[in-house]
């Protein structure tokens, strides 16, 4: 399995990311996470690059549009997000991309229940067991 190399494609204000997950597009307003299962195809024209999402029956796809971006840099980012896309895209790909305001946490998906994250839990529920074995082996 071949490492993907992390992408960044510049256009005005917005930033696009790729490094073999999800692609996110940082606006100064807005960020989004669109994963791969969510995206038809990316089209790079010219000083432009379109992500279009995966749309069912009579709706219209989203386009996540960038423009100003390097012509270079444009092709090599579709090439290698084409290559990335699954073979089973789902079927509406506007429901599967997260949107939130530049520097708020994380989406629900990277934490457990009411955005808590489970892993610092786990970890300190196990050093409670712990500590709680030793003291009642002293007991």
């Amino acid at each position: 399995m071949t490492a993907t190399p992390s992408l960044v494609l510049h256009g005005g204000e917005s930033v696009l990311h790729f490094a073999g997950g999800p692609v996110t597009l940082h606006r100064p307003d807005k960020e989004h996470h669109i994963p791969l299962a969510a995206i038809s195809f990316v089209h790079a024209e010219g000083r432009s690059l379109a992500i279009v999402l995966t749309a069912s029956g009579a709706n219209e796809p989203t386009i996540y549009r960038v423009t100003g971006v390097d012509e270079a840099a444009a092709l090599a980012f579709e090439e290698a997000v084409t290559a990335a896309l699954p073979a089973d895209p789902a079927p509406d790909g506007a429901a599967l991309v997260t949107t939130r305001a530049p520097g708020a946490p994380e989406p629900a998906g990277a934490a457990g229940a009411r955005g808590v994250p489970w892993k610092p839990l786990a970890v300190a529920a196990a050093v409670l067991l712990i500590a709680l074995a030793v003291f009642a082996a002293k007991g």
